[in-house]
């Protein structure tokens, strides 16, 4: 009788779990984003989205910047505070930034600048979460 139990338990927690940890992985949405970034390290900023989960990383996913320039991504609170610090972006490149996993249901947004000797501005093109969706798709 035990044993049946116990093989019971784990038909009935083991499709439970994996539900439970897919959504946890899965947990918040990609946000678009279509830029302009302003030419010697100016920068521009996405609009602001609550994180859903308590995962502590955040995702840029840079499809296109152009002129073949490299432009620099970063995490914000939504007071401007930086939340994980910059990383570079260019195409089709995926940026993984490590938050505070106690921020759920803060506002975040990124930050994308070009460098300092960048003269001219650049078109950024992409899409990133506060939280961690899954795969960028490219």
């Amino acid at each position: 009788m035990e044993k049946a139990r116990l093989i019971l338990s784990v038909f009935l927690v083991t499709p439970l779990s994996i539900f439970v940890v897919g959504e946890a992985l899965a947990a918040g949405s990609f946000y678009n984003y279509n830029v302009t970034v302003p030419k010697f390290g100016g920068s521009t900023s996405t609009n602001n989205q609550t994180k859903v989960s308590s995962t502590d990383k955040a995702v840029v996913c840079s499809q296109a910047v152009g002129g073949d320039y490299t432009l620099r991504a970063r995490i914000e609170l939504l007071n401007n505070n930086v939340a994980a610090g910059y990383q570079s972006i260019s195409d089709n490149q995926r940026r993984e930034y490590t938050l505070n996993p106690s921020t759920a249901d803060q506002q975040y947004h990124a930050r994308i600048a070009t460098y300092i000797t960048t003269p001219v501005d650049v078109q950024a093109i992409g899409k990133w979460s506060p939280d961690n969706p899954g795969s960028c798709g490219f």
